[in-house]
């Protein structure tokens, strides 16, 4: 196993590439957070006296900024301008001149009535790459709806099937709707990108929150189209596996799996299990899956008698699938984070990298101050 953590030859292929990023709240900085690890040259245009809303979602806070502002936001350049303005307007204009791409989040009509919207910036520009991202994209009867992590969980389906069946609708722990739709955009940014070294033209791309939503559901709405039962919230297990699941242990928590036949007679063998789980309609999974409450009242009348360590110990030794229940700050400063280099400390503050960090992208500084660049870039 190796002790070294990964340490390969940096990977900048966006240097010499200009961001302008209209962004604010989560997919889009994250995206453009990305983008600039990869070695974009990020500007974010700003409110003034404001900016960014996630500025102010604290505390806790790391100087004058939130640290959530802080975490999606770093290694960027900061400028505030008033697009109301026709003086500012032509400051972010000039500055999308020397641009490559443009990345926007404003409500749907918004960057149209600013003078930024995506006709007329691509007529003006047509090498440039214009992204958006919406919340329901800019078709359908929801067009105009305000798209929230929240509210699009709600709307594709995804809160139904979280939590459990008596808990009522439940949100991710993360906004994870935003950072796949983050994701998506980067890569269709790169794919435009790729695409103008043949054309020498760019092109719009829009992604939206609402359609990573429903791509990520698509085993669900499959089976359920073809004739399984109507989607519903497993809480930590799985509808057509049987154990895999977190179960409570004597000091905590830990989710355990058995995949395949084989490795259900051996999780039975390392609990000392093996007359409680060894009937024979138990040996296939679909019969567990059909005595699912039997088979997981069992394992967990014998797992609170364990603690986790002794569970993994256990299940580990006889190559079953385990794992411990952890906080996020737990996980950022264990071994196997270090090991990759995925976390680093900044002023007290652990700041996760993309999950790219581990390909020798950059480790960016710190998140700009509201304007800060104004006289650099402005000037």
């Amino acid at each position: 196993m190796p002790d070294e953590p990964i340490d390969p030859a940096p990977f900048q292929p966006l240097l010499g590439i200009r961001v302008i990023d209209f962004t604010r709240l989560l997919a889009g900085p994250y995206a453009t957070m990305t983008l600039a690890e990869l070695g974009a040259d990020v500007i974010k245009i700003e409110k003034p006296d404001a900016g960014d809303d996630t500025r102010a979602w604290g505390p806790p806070f790391v100087g004058d900024d939130s640290a959530y502002f802080h975490a999606i936001n770093r290694g960027k350049r900061s400028v505030t301008l008033d697009l109301t303005r026709e003086d500012d307007r032509e400051k972010a204009l000039s500055l999308i001149a020397d641009a490559d791409v443009v990345v926007e989040s404003f409500r749907p009509g918004v960057a149209e009535r600013l003078g930024v919207g995506p006709d007329a910036l691509l007529e003006r520009f047509p090498q440039l790459i214009y992204a958006s991202i919406s919340g329901f994209s800019p078709v359908g009867p929801m067009w105009a709806e305000p798209g929230t992590a929240v509210t699009v969980e709600a709307e594709s389906g995804l809160m139904q099937l979280t939590g459990y069946e008596d808990s009522g609708p439940v949100r991710s722990g993360v906004a994870m709707v935003d950072i796949a739709t983050g994701m998506s955009m980067i890569n269709g940014v790169l794919a435009a990108l790729l695409e103008r070294t043949r054309t020498g033209m760019g092109r719009r791309i829009e992604v939206s929150l609402f359609a990573t939503a429903l791509s990520s559901l698509g085993t669900v709405i499959a089976s359920a189209s073809a004739g399984g039962p109507p989607p519903r919230p497993w809480g930590s297990g799985h509808p057509s596996i049987v154990p895999y699941r977190a179960f409570a242990a004597a000091d905590g928590h830990a989710v355990l799996g058995a995949t395949n036949d084989p490795m259900f007679a051996r999780l039975a063998t390392a609990l000392d299990m093996e007359d409680e789980l060894g009937r024979a309609q138990w040996r296939r999974n679909e019969g567990r899956v059909r005595d699912r409450d039997t088979v997981e009242a069992l394992l967990a009348d014998r797992l609170a008698q364990l603690s986790v360590d002794e569970i993994a110990e256990r299940l580990q030794k006889h190559r079953v699938l385990v794992a411990r229940v952890r906080r996020a700050d737990e996980a950022a400063r264990g071994a196997q984070a270090a090991a990759m280099g995925m976390v680093f400390e900044d002023d007290g503050v652990l700041i996760a990298r993309s999950a790219l960090g581990t390909n020798g992208t950059a480790v960016l500084g710190r998140a700009p101050l509201l304007g800060e660049h104004n006289a650099e870039l402005l000037g």
